[in-house]
């Protein structure tokens, strides 16, 4: 009885070593659907040797499905730190629970989502409704987007301040596609036609992104979003509208002398659109030395003096509820990820 009695506890352990737990909560009041999340996880040494045997559940111990990206490995070759890439929908305020389950392979393969063409001169990120061309010499950094059967970018494509370096795969897909270029960062999902841009420096500096999209019927419509949603239209060549904090406040103007509107807050996102396409974009701690400019040729203009930047394009067609399943304030909240302390490493 009591050879059983251990037998059965170092089993329990040895079940117990195998599971990690974490936590998934919405906090912006927001309704989520299929959202994009990535769960970093650190796990023992030697416990992970094969990424193909580790698996996702939910609380009610549904699988669940979900990417496993290896981050880092041990001295003896095994797993470090492993990602989980998946897109759960929690509704506004919720909090769900899930598990990696190390040691059994999912009972399904993984849908198709995500994946990459290269060539010499670019790569191609493909999914069932987007086309993102990156060229390796960022000259400009993508050069095409399409969402469907239309072409979002203009001739001048998407451009960084920081010039990018050699190109390195982070994450192939299917959820998530990462793109590592020296002090530039792409990040793709599957579930929404956006793409995360990110901008490291070495110190602080004066931060840009240039993006020129294919918005050609106007007027062309702008909105940011200010605490509440503030809106106008351009409808001649050479017109724009620039944001930018000033005295305590932010600034909306139609020209250099032209207020069009001065507000307390500004919540980091908006939109650029004409009658087919529209360009949403977010910027991640939208603080004070933020300034914006959108012009009347489609073209998008972000600043920032930081030694970080990360912007958002959301790229939809028309009308925005029915094509883009999710708005600028839920694509700048992510869902936010808690890890136990004592689940760091399995228990």
């Amino acid at each position: 009885m009591k050879h059983l009695l251990l037998f059965l506890f170092a089993f329990a352990t040895s079940i117990m070593a195998q599971t990690i737990p974490f936590t998934v909560s919405e906090t912006a009041g927001l309704r989520r659907f299929g959202y994009p999340v990535t769960v970093s996880l650190e796990t023992a040494e030697g416990m992970i040797t094969d990424t193909r045997k580790v698996r996702l559940l939910a609380a009610n111990d549904q699988e669940v499905p979900a990417q496993f990206t290896v981050m880092s490995k041990w001295p003896d070759g095994s797993v470090r730190g492993l990602d989980v890439d998946f897109s759960p929908s929690p509704g506004p305020q919720e909090t769900q629970t899930y598990r990696a389950e190390i040691g059994k392979e999912p009972a399904q393969s993984l849908r198709a989502g995500l994946s990459i063409t290269e060539t010499a001169e670019e790569l191609v990120i493909t999914s069932a409704a987007i086309r993102h061309r990156i060229r390796r010499d960022g000259k400009p950094l993508l050069a095409s987007i399409t969402f469907g059967d239309n072409e979002f970018i203009g001739s001048d494509g998407i451009r960084t301040s920081l010039q990018q370096g050699t190109v390195k795969i982070v994450k192939c897909g299917p959820f998530n596609v990462t793109l590592d270029l020296g002090p530039v960062q792409l990040e793709y999902v599957n579930t929404k036609s956006w793409v995360k841009i990110t901008q490291h420096a070495a110190s602080e500096r004066e931060l840009t992104v240039d993006a020129h999209f294919n918005l050609t019927k106007t007027p062309l419509l702008w909105d940011f979003g200010a605490g509440s949603w503030l809106y106008g239209n351009m409808s001649k060549p050479g017109q724009s509208v620039t944001l930018e904090h000033r005295n305590a406040s932010w600034d909306i103007l139609t020209a250099p002398d032209a207020v069009f509107a001065t507000v307390p807050t500004f919540d980091g996102c908006g939109h650029l659109a004409d009658a087919e396409r529209v360009a949403a974009f977010g910027i991640i701690n939208a603080a004070n030395d933020i300034q914006m400019k959108l012009t009347a040729e489609g073209r998008i203009h972000i600043a920032a003096k930081r030694s970080d930047l990360t912007a958002y394009f959301h790229l939809v067609g028309q009308p925005i509820p029915m094509t883009a399943v999710t708005s600028p304030q839920a694509m700048i909240s992510p869902l936010v990820v808690s890890i136990p302390k004592s689940s760091a490493t399995p228990q």
